[in-house]
């Protein structure tokens, strides 16, 4: 291999390595999934697509958190904060 060729090959390897790394972490924050809505404790199945289509996860990776809310509080969390908003620019 020439010079060219080995740089290209270790660029392409520690790409790979870095994507394993964020696959692996995610997948360990995939455990932390809580059983219910950290609001309003409505029980959440794991197993539902419906419910893992229409359910907001947040994830906090430093923190090693993943909390989820259900539509009903994800929709009112981002009316409050569209109020707040509204009523800050009118200030």
């Amino acid at each position: 291999m020439n010079r060219k060729q080995r740089r290209a090959h270790d660029k392409k390897q520690k790409k790979s390595k870095t994507k394993t790394t964020g696959f692996e972490g995610m997948m360990d924050l995939f455990d932390k999934i809580p059983e219910s809505c950290m609001t309003c404790l409505t029980p959440f199945d794991k197993k539902s697509k419906q419910m893992a289509a229409t359910w907001n996860v947040v994830v906090r990776k430093a923190e090693k958190k993943v909390n989820i809310y259900c539509p009903d509080c994800w929709g009112t969390a981002k009316r409050v904060i569209a109020d707040y908003n509204r009523k800050a620019q009118d200030e």
